[in-house]
């Protein structure tokens, strides 16, 4: 097991860096739980907007999602004539506009998430509360519509749900602490990709790099030691040393958070992060052939690391971002982690559902096994070279 304890030999030399990672991002998970543990008895009031809807599709659906924001706010329905909404919006006659596209309703009935469009007043966070407001009837006429009601029981049926709760917000205070124990965990899962990447990309680069110098390499191939049980040690080495990386934000989470970690809800996010690790093997055996220096790891580490986090929204949520950054994300691994990790919370205003989440996971899988195939084509590649 030579391969293997080099391994481990040359990660001692990675060791403070990683430390100063982890514990930046214990730092920030508990900010994080603190600032969520402060704000949970917020007070709020009914607040009525002018609204104007943009009404496309005509249908049975758009005309009840109108009744039921006409019971909160001020509703104007409008036609579609772009110049006339921004001006009207510019000069504060409209706090919020919202364009329901012909389609509407036979996109709800399919199950589909992109059903509106809306334009907002920059830095008005009170339009906020009609986002959610339109989320919640969504989200409550979807799940009437998974439990096999018609269309017209269902929006009868959310109308009457609704009914008691427009233009209100009611915060309910029952002591009990998994609400906030579950915002935490979301925040926490939130930005876990980011410093297991850092931690993996940093650490375990240089010491792949090091196996890939000519000087070992060429010493390597003349003695005993053969080449494929180089290779098989070093990726139990790597697979061990990543698996690490895992434990030890899943002890730390536990310690956060406690028996919250262990709910349905918990165990589908560790789940989820565990198919961050061979993504992150992948890239840096890709990274690792070229044999880099130290400065160049750590600037391919931010372009990657850092890139990824804010094209598939761990810093920016995927709600606020625009449509063409969404459509190049969507061939990034991050944003399905993302993806589920909003699904799983609720976030996004979608009801969890398991076969969406497979579904994530298995794109996931994809990813993994296409940097697979490319971090062995390098591979190879570059042993012909030499």
């Amino acid at each position: 097991m030579q391969g293997f304890k080099a391994f481990f030999k040359t990660a001692k030399k990675s060791l403070p860096m990683n430390l100063i990672y982890f514990f930046v991002f214990t730092g920030i998970a508990l900010a994080l739980s603190h600032s969520s543990a402060d704000t949970k008895n917020p007070a709020f009031s009914s607040v009525e907007l002018s609204v104007a809807v943009v009404d496309q599709d005509r249908s049975d659906a758009s005309a009840a999602l109108k009744e039921y924001l006409a019971g909160i706010h001020h509703l104007t329905d409008m036609e579609y004539d772009k110049n006339t909404l921004l001006d009207r919006l510019f000069f504060r006659d409209l706090n919020y506009i919202l364009i329901l596209p012909a389609g509407f309703e036979q996109k709800l009935v399919d199950g589909e998430t992109e059903l509106f469009e809306t334009v907002q007043i920059p830095g008005v966070y009170s339009s906020a509360f009609v986002d959610q407001q339109i989320h919640t009837y969504l989200k409550t006429l979807t799940l009437y519509l998974a439990g096999h009601f018609s269309l017209k029981d269902a929006l009868r049926r959310t109308a009457e749900t609704l009914d008691s709760a427009a233009g209100q917000v009611h915060i309910l205070d029952t002591g009990s602490k998994q609400p906030s124990s579950m915002r935490e965990i979301y925040y926490y899962f939130q930005f876990l990709p980011y410093v297991i990447f850092s931690m993996i990309l940093c650490g375990m680069t240089p010491i792949l790099t090091t196996f890939w110098k000519p000087e070992l390499a060429q010493r390597i191939s003349c003695s005993s030691f053969s080449l494929l049980h180089r290779n098989l040690q070093l990726a139990l080495g790597s697979i061990l040393y990543c698996f690490g990386i895992w434990i030890l934000f899943g002890l730390t989470a536990f310690l956060f958070y406690g028996s919250a970690l262990l709910t349905q809800q918990g165990i589908l996010c560790m789940a989820n992060s565990l198919l961050l690790l061979p993504v992150a093997i992948a890239v840096s055996l890709i990274i690792s052939c070229f044999c880099p220096p130290a400065n160049t790891i750590s600037m391919l580490n931010n372009i990657v690391t850092l890139g990824m986090s804010f094209l598939c929204g761990i810093f920016v949520p995927q709600q606020q971002l625009g449509d063409n950054v969404l459509a190049v994300s969507r061939f990034l691994p991050f944003y399905w982690y993302i993806k589920n990790n909003d699904l799983i919370f609720e976030f996004s205003g979608q009801p969890f559902q398991m076969r969406l989440y497979w579904s994530n996971m298995g794109i996931q899988a994809l990813f993994i096994c296409a940097l697979a195939a490319v971090a062995l084509m390098v591979s190879k590649y570059r042993q012909k070279a030499r």
